[in-house]
């Protein structure tokens, strides 16, 4: 049976388990590589966001939502971010952080992404509800993670908050093969991830949407791709949840080739299900 036909077949579910099943389907054609870990994880946080207020981490105005709002404006303000600077949110939701950026940058100096349709939609609402269009703001939908809708512009502030907790080690290395091309020689990059003495991902059987790294690893795809990389300490890193830490990376402007990919560096292996059986 084709994709077409099977995703036909689910269409006709109820639609609570459709959402399920789809993603459970797509995270098989992930492990059997025929599509890309991110087309499952867009399926899973589509999901989770209609799922409304039990989902407080995605509901504009909830505790929880306003506290890590505030938590990231805090942390890169204290980073010397200007309301001159441009800043791309990479993995915006539905504005947590975003919010309070808008406000405080310059019109036209904020730009997120993400890549879920319901949590762009759901931000778009908010600018609305705020009344802050006349500060221009770009929320986009972005499909990968080849910044190809930023041909030849540069952002001073790049930012992914609980990003990486949430992505295989191909998605990461496809951000550090591609984000120098976004970033001038003063540019920062600043980046949030669990950290592990080694690769690690969701226990037991299932689908698996979090990932822990040891700094090792993000500093050989530094060292590979032309950046220098620092591992921030607290109180300049913030206390963030979730025993989260933060890293900057900088452009390494000794190197000349962006594009040069260096040695291959042996990602930690992502196995299926029944190889860890």
């Amino acid at each position: 049976m084709t994709f077409s036909k099977q995703m036909l077949e689910i269409a006709h579910l109820p639609s609570r388990i459709v959402k399920s099943v789809k993603i459970n389907y797509l995270y098989r054609l992930y492990l059997k590589k025929r599509i890309r870990y991110i087309e499952v994880y867009r399926e899973r946080m589509n999901k989770q966001i209609k799922l409304g207020p039990t989902e407080s981490r995605w509901r504009p105005k909830t505790s929880r939502w306003k506290r890590i709002g505030h938590l990231q404006f805090q942390f890169l303000v204290q980073q010397r971010l200007k309301p001159e600077h441009s800043l791309l949110d990479i993995g915006c939701g539905t504005l947590r952080g975003g919010i309070h950026f808008i406000k405080y940058l310059n019109p036209g100096n904020y730009t997120g992404i993400d890549i879920s349709p319901e949590a762009i939609k759901i931000a778009q609402q908010l600018i609305i509800k705020e009344d802050l269009g006349d500060r221009k703001p770009r929320l986009l939908i972005t499909a990968d993670s080849q910044f190809k809708e930023f041909s030849g512009e540069t952002f001073d502030f790049l930012f992914a908050y609980s990003v990486f907790c949430h992505l295989p080690p191909e998605e990461i290395e496809e951000i550090f093969q591609n984000i120098g091309k976004i970033m001038g020689s003063e540019s920062t990059f600043f980046f949030t991830f669990k950290p592990a003495k080694k690769f690690k991902m969701d226990k037991g059987k299932g689908i698996k949407f979090n990932f822990r790294y040891p700094l090792s690893y993000f500093e050989e795809l530094a060292m590979k791709y032309g950046f220098n990389i620092r591992l921030l300490e607290p109180p300049s890193a913030y206390n963030y949840p979730e025993k989260k830490r933060v890293a900057k990376i900088t452009k390494n402007n000794q190197i000349t080739d962006p594009n040069s990919r260096g040695n291959d560096i042996p990602a930690p292996k992502l196995h299926s299900e029944r190889e860890q059986k």
